[in-house]
């Protein structure tokens, strides 16, 4: 993409040759002929006010590091039986909508999460959700605090070599186990992987043990789909999948209007759950 510099130059450019040939291509329609406005001013005009359009609609790509900030802003930490991350994606009152990975969440047991802001939410078992034939799950978690969640990108649109970052809560290893937020940048590979559970898309993200159920984001930091596979190629080359936002799309509205609200809000972290 062109530098924003770059680009304002060449819209100028692009505005001094069409006006030239509104003025030049008028001409000749209102020959012999009289007006009640400027020809010149008219053009210009015109020309500016499409091309004010033209810029509005151009892609706002973010830094890196603004994705990354995006992405913590919008990850919990999922902590108890198992570890791993979520993606807020949904807000109604107070009521969070979280999607992450069934796998995370699949064994019976205690289950917490830790939200951007450092606040503990228990994990209501009767508020889980799992989608069918995907590695896909939804729960709900209660709170006053306005946290940010997911802009929900068109993940039909996406093709090979497309940069996207994944997000998550890796573990960091060592005795004290810890956990801090890791974003990693790469290139998709794939967008119809074909993969089990609904794995469509594979990239080149270097992902860690932790980050299952966490964001894959596009460049302009909307949420393009939720990680969670690593394999191994033919080549004995490390990849990383996903799956694809719009498979959680079809089944959101149906799936969560059977889950009952919850009436927990935040509790005391467990000292495990503390960094």
């Amino acid at each position: 993409m062109l530098s924003l510099l770059k680009f304002f130059q060449s819209v100028r450019l692009s505005a001094q040759s069409a006006n030239s040939n509104c003025n030049k291509g008028f001409k000749k329609k209102i020959k012999n002929k009289s007006l009640v406005f400027s020809l010149p001013d008219f053009c210009e005009k015109s020309i500016l006010a499409f091309m004010a359009i033209a810029i509005y609609l151009q892609p706002v790509l973010a830094s890196e590091t603004e994705v990354k900030e995006a992405a913590e802003q919008i990850t919990v930490r999922i902590e108890g039986t198992a570890r791993g991350s979520g993606v807020m994606v949904e807000r109604r009152g107070q009521t969070y909508t979280v999607l992450t990975n069934a796998h995370v969440l699949q064994n019976v047991g205690s289950y917490a999460i830790v939200a951007p802001d450092g606040k503990c939410y228990s994990i209501k078992s009767d508020t889980i959700r799992a989608l069918p034939d995907l590695d896909l799950a939804i729960f709900l978690f209660k709170s006053a605090v306005p946290y940010s969640v997911a802009r929900l990108g068109d993940s039909k649109q996406l093709s090979p070599s497309q940069t996207v970052y994944v997000g998550g809560w890796a573990n960091s290893g060592g005795m004290l186990q810890s956990r801090v937020f890791f974003t990693s940048p790469g290139q998709l590979t794939e967008v119809d992987s074909q993969l089990p559970s609904g794995y469509s898309l594979s990239y080149t993200n270097l992902v860690r043990v932790g980050m299952s159920g966490g964001p894959v984001l596009d460049q302009e930091s909307r949420l393009v789909g939720i990680n969670g596979l690593i394999r191994l190629t033919d080549e004995d080359a490390i990849v990383g999948s996903g799956i694809k936002i719009e498979q959680f799309q079809q089944w959101h509205s149906q799936i969560v209007k059977t889950i009952p609200l919850p009436s927990a809000s935040a509790i005391a972290c467990p000292r495990s759950y503390i960094n």
